[in-house]
């Protein structure tokens, strides 16, 4: 049974593929030039993958045979804010002289370090410190 189309379908390209088509094969070389052309900063694994032809999880695949599996860093850092200031119940009521604010305390813990900074602190080199002491460069 036909089915009437309200809109004639035309077909602008057909492609015939003859005969059994074969897996590429990259050499060693190759393949580590792929990787540290896809894991350069500042550039997108996926477009070196599409320019080259090749599934972006081979490249994953090849940097892990190369170089190893890479560390994973935690997307978030658990937090603890912890006072040592009596609470706010017990304070006496503030008198002009005392109305400057308290002198702030950052404590950052790592797995092999512990990050205390009291008062006030310069935000890149806290940035700067924190890479440091994480292994991240900043």
């Amino acid at each position: 049974m036909a089915i009437p189309m309200a809109v004639p379908m035309t077909i602008q390209r057909v492609e015939v593929i003859t005969g059994l088509e074969k897996r590429r094969q990259f050499t060693d070389e190759e393949k580590l030039r792929l990787v540290e052309e896809a894991f350069q900063p500042g550039v997108k694994a996926t477009e070196v993958a599409r320019r080259q032809g090749v599934d972006v999880s081979l490249l994953y695949r090849w940097r892990r045979q190369f170089f190893g599996p890479q560390p994973r860093l935690p997307a978030f850092m658990p937090i603890t804010v912890a006072t040592d200031e009596p609470s706010l119940e017990d304070a006496p009521e503030p008198t002009p002289a005392s109305c400057t604010p308290p002198d702030g305390i950052i404590e950052v813990e790592f797995a092999a370090a512990r990050l205390r900074i009291t008062g006030p602190a310069d935000p890149a080199l806290v940035g700067t410190v924190i890479a440091a002491l994480s292994g991240r460069s900043a």
